[in-house]
């Protein structure tokens, strides 16, 4: 228990700032998701090992964008190449020749990319430099 009038204070503002970090975890636990980019098909954009965060709500895919979709029970990061007149999406990994088979229609679509924090890319330099 604090004593003074001065660990007081500190002890209000430490409990007062877990509280407003909690509500924006939550305010941004829910309308945003984060992944870990497990495969290569987004190279150079993107490489395993990489975070990535996501808008969940208010999505409107334009050719060009990064989108997360589900995809066979997966989650899958690719980038719009079309957009269909139906709503359906058609998209290609960057590392990929041609565009992915079938069109991603807009239920699937889960969001739109908005952050990479490329620690793949920092984990690859990280290991070159040890060696």
């Amino acid at each position: 228990m604090p004593n003074s009038p001065a660990e007081q204070r500190h002890a209000w503002l430490r409990v007062s700032a877990e509280v407003l970090l909690a509500l924006v975890l939550v305010a941004v636990g829910c309308t945003h998701g984060v992944l870990f980019v497990e495969g290569g098909s987004m190279k150079p954009a993107l490489v395993a090992g990489d975070l990535i965060m996501y808008r969940r709500v208010g999505v409107t895919s334009d050719r060009g964008d990064l989108v997360v979709f589900r995809h066979g029970g997966t989650l899958v990061v690719h980038r719009v190449a079309e957009v269909v007149g139906d709503g359906s999406i058609r998209t290609a990994g960057d590392a990929n020749e041609t565009l992915d088979v079938e069109p991603v229609e807009d239920d699937d679509v889960c969001g739109e990319v908005v952050a990479i924090l490329p620690a793949g890319r920092m984990a690859v330099r990280l290991a070159r430099s040890v060696h």
